[in-house]
């Protein structure tokens, strides 16, 4: 028995350098750690995530789910004596903000260099795991019946043929539409980008809180088109389902972030997590658990998971729109406070 529990103790610390890529110091500096680390999360399968990663480094996961906001007002909270050693999924403006308030550790994963650089912050405070991508779900029953058309580009979307029929999230309450209507305004400009939202909205009866709340009304046969985030996961999902997904002629997009805490109890750990996170085997855990676009090129996706490369993704500046989030949710609601917002 001994020589076993000897045999499993190197097996472990075998795994820790592997996916960390340590040196003799921070091997050192493991070995002191609890074995241990204590993530705030947004994202699917996190059982799965954390089963896979203790399985291949030893090191238990402990988990918090959370959405965006409660993990940025918990850490703000907990600045003094924060909770968290790694914080994975969510919005990338809530990053933004955490990185500015000081509250994440800047830390520049070696698995990095397998990843294009558009997706890691420079400095390291953030390096995404995957892409959250935004395009339409269609409901195919209503657009047989009602002849309604299936949208190629984004200024299709404000034409009448889209009246009524068109469902959205508030961007003062959905991260996802918040950065969907940053992508707009990316697209077109400013000044452009809220003439065409005027139009936009004209075209919606009402919007939802969360961002998934179109897709599911498109999905129940209540509207025909939904903006919506990764739509081709509800077809991933239930391949009988009366939908398809679509992209439009430029992709709105956003990665989803994983980033050390300011202040971790558990800062080895933490580097050993997002370590695996970015690794081919840490990557394909992840799909299995999110089916989004991956940021490894090296990664096989599953059936339904787009290609990249078939995407023409529009370039978006994460820092200037995380910086400007007041200023543009208060020109948004100067325009827009009239729409209803439903669950």
């Amino acid at each position: 028995m001994k020589n076993l529990k000897g045999i499993l103790a190197i097996f472990c610390v075998m795994a820790v350098l592997v996916f960390a890529g340590c040196t003799e110091q921070q091997a050192s500096n493991v070995s002191q750690e609890e074995q241990v680390v204590t993530v705030y999360v947004a994202y699917g399968s996190l059982d799965l995530i954390a089963d896979e990663f203790e399985k291949d480094t030893g090191i238990k996961m402990e988990y918090v789910s959370l959405s965006s906001g409660e993990a940025l007002s918990r850490l703000k909270a907990e600045q003094s004596n924060p909770s968290a050693d790694v914080w994975l999924g969510g919005g990338i403006d809530a990053f933004i903000s955490a990185q500015q308030d000081g509250l994440l550790e800047a830390y520049k994963s070696p698995n990095a260099k397998d990843i294009d650089p558009l997706f890691v912050e420079e400095d390291g405070y953030w390096t995404g795991v995957s892409l959250v991508t935004i395009g339409i779900l269609e409901n195919t029953d209503l657009l047989s019946e009602k002849g309604l058309p299936q949208p190629q580009t984004w200024d299709d979307l404000i034409t009448d043929d889209y009246k009524g029929e068109l469902i959205a999230s508030n961007p003062t309450v959905s991260g996802t539409a918040y950065f969907t209507i940053c992508g707009i305004l990316q697209m077109y400009g400013e000044d452009e980008g809220w003439n065409y939202l005027d139009k936009f909205y004209q075209n919606t009866p009402f919007l939802t809180k969360r961002g998934s709340g179109p897709g599911n009304l498109v999905t129940a046969g209540e509207y025909a088109y939904g903006v919506a985030p990764d739509p081709h996961t509800t077809l991933i999902a239930d391949s009988e389902l009366p939908v398809k997904s679509a992209f439009l002629n430029k992709v709105i997009w956003w990665p989803s972030p994983v980033s050390i805490v300011n202040g971790a109890k558990h800062p080895e750990n933490a580097k050993i997590f997002v370590d695996w996170c970015l690794s081919k085997e840490g990557q394909e855990v992840l799909m299995q658990a999110s089916p989004r676009v991956p940021v490894r090129g090296d990664i096989e996706v599953i059936d339904g998971v787009p290609n990249p490369k078939d995407l023409d993704f529009l370039d978006m500046d994460f820092m200037y729109w995380g910086e400007n989030r007041d200023r543009i949710l208060d020109e948004w609601e100067s325009r827009y406070r009239e729409i209803s917002t439903t669950e």
